[in-house]
């Protein structure tokens, strides 16, 4: 069952505060940081975490962070360099389901009164670049010789997700536009043995709904 968490920013009207933040080590739903170290200034009603720093799963974490009372709205800007990928998405979403190394950015804003409507109304933008890893649960290349020694067969062209399977890659970028809790992606591009995969669609947010196509 999906539990709506409130979120209530309304005791930052009272905060008056100027210092620097360091934390050796950090849990945040799931997420594990060390050596976090902070700026942070807050008055009429606004908080800002700014700029921040930290080492994350072999790779760092530069960023800004703001949440302002009024219209309880929340704006966060982070860049992760050279991030270990798989355990990073294992800890924070509980899933074993990508591998690989490299860059993500993130430059969002949402505003709501719970962390669905904050989901339902977030915009920005995200981009993706990681090098040597693997998405798993399905070996793409493997497929494809499958259907291709079998065409037209159905049970050649279905595959159910196999945990021990995995389609290794060389490169993956993506770039992300989110509006209104949906961010759509048009300019997926993996290099992979033997194969290339692009992809285009949008990932509800919100409503944890996908609709893509991705072309091998």
């Amino acid at each position: 069952v999906d539990v709506d968490v409130p979120v209530d920013l309304s005791g930052l009207k009272g905060l008056r505060a100027d210092g620097k933040l360091a934390v050796g080590a950090l849990q945040v739903q799931g997420l594990k940081l060390a050596e976090l170290k902070a700026q942070l200034r807050a008055a009429n009603g606004r908080a800002d975490v700014e700029p921040h720093s930290a080492k994350l799963y072999e790779g760092t974490l530069q960023g800004a962070l703001s949440l302002n009372a009024g219209g309880n709205r929340v704006a966060l800007k982070e860049t992760l360099a050279n991030v270990a990928i798989g355990p990073l998405v294992k800890d924070l979403m509980g899933r074993d389901a990508l591998e690989g190394r490299g860059n993500v950015t993130l430059d969002v804003t949402a505003a709501g009164v719970s962390v669905n409507a904050m989901k339902k109304s977030l915009g920005g933008t995200a981009r993706v670049a990681l090098r040597n890893g693997a998405v798993k649960g399905f070996n793409l290349t493997e497929a494809l010789r499958k259907t291709k020694a079998a065409f037209g067969s159905k049970s050649a062209q279905q595959q159910a997700s196999d945990p021990s399977q995995r389609t290794d890659f060389s490169e993956m970028t993506a770039s992300f536009l989110i509006k209104n809790g949906v961010a759509h992606n048009d300019d997926l591009d993996v290099k992979a043995p033997l194969v290339r995969l692009g992809g285009a669609g949008d990932i509800d947010i919100g409503n944890s709904q996908l609709n893509y196509v991705a072309r091998a």
